[in-house]
């Protein structure tokens, strides 16, 4: 069945009684339903942190989760709404404390420019105006000054994933100086459902994690060769991306991780 539509949950409902001293520390994750999602939503139920956890997404809640966090994910509410649904997107972050993007998608390239950065930054001044304290994003290993995948022309495949993705770190970092939790994981492997089969990603991930990281020599010569060097030594698995973001959220500046400091 699907969730409730988000006029069944009243505003009300999700604000902080004013009576209370304490903050209501809510967390709201965008694109909770996706692979990514998943894992950061998982990662903040087993920390305790927040009083309430919701994710919000056109397809509400995952039909078939993985086993492994099917107990987590249950203890979520979903959302159902579309992210450039300006009532649908205020009504959602509204009365949270933090706000997480996981959103995110590959196809033409302005597509992916919407979807991987607008969406986004769509969302990012929504929880500004609405008062959120933190927002995180789950962003690209690829995403710096310099990178060669920023250098891609518009032309060429992927420029508006990268693009979209740098545009809207760069809308985080203006709306939330101290604020800010930004991942930049390369490719991100673990177990994935792929509607009813179970994709074992780490049986791929792991083994190319271990040659583009420490096998000495070898590994320094594949993170040589642009833009794969740097995928191939930005792997990480999705448990840590999760648990990166959750534990980033508690800090009282800004931060911004690198793949090493996701893999730790």
């Amino acid at each position: 069945d699907m969730p409730p539509s988000l006029k069944s949950y009243p505003k009300e409902d999700r604000t902080m009684a004013q009576a209370s001293n304490t903050i209501k520390k809510s967390l709201l994750v965008l694109g909770g339903n996706g692979y990514v999602g998943q894992n950061v939503l998982h990662a903040a139920i087993q920390s305790n942190l927040f009083s309430e956890v919701r994710a919000f997404n056109r397809s509400g809640a995952p039909k078939s989760p993985p086993p492994h966090l099917a107990e987590s994910l249950s203890q979520v509410e979903f959302l159902t709404g579309d992210i450039f649904d300006n009532s649908a997107r205020e009504d959602a972050i509204d009365g949270n404390y933090a706000v997480v993007s996981c959103i995110g998608a590959f196809g033409s390239n302005d597509f992916m420019k919407k979807i991987c950065g607008d969406a986004t930054i769509e969302a990012i001044e929504t929880s500004k105006q609405k008062g959120v304290n933190k927002f995180g994003f789950v962003s690209s290993a690829q995403v710096y000054e310099g990178s060669t995948g920023l250098k891609i022309p518009p032309s060429m495949p992927m420029h508006g994933y990268f693009q979209g993705k740098y545009n809207a770190e760069q809308k985080l970092l203006e709306a939330y100086p101290d604020g800010h939790v930004i991942l930049r994981p390369g490719f991100i492997y673990g177990r994935r459902n792929l509607g009813s089969v179970q994709l074992p990603l780490q049986l791929i991930g792991a083994p190319i994690n271990i040659v583009g990281n420490h096998l000495g020599p070898i590994s320094s010569l594949i993170q040589s060769v642009p833009f794969v060097g740097k995928e191939v030594s930005s792997m990480v698995p999705v448990e840590s991306v999760g648990r990166s973001m959750i534990d980033s959220l508690k800090e009282e500046k800004g931060v911004i991780l690198e793949a090493a400091d996701i893999q730790k």
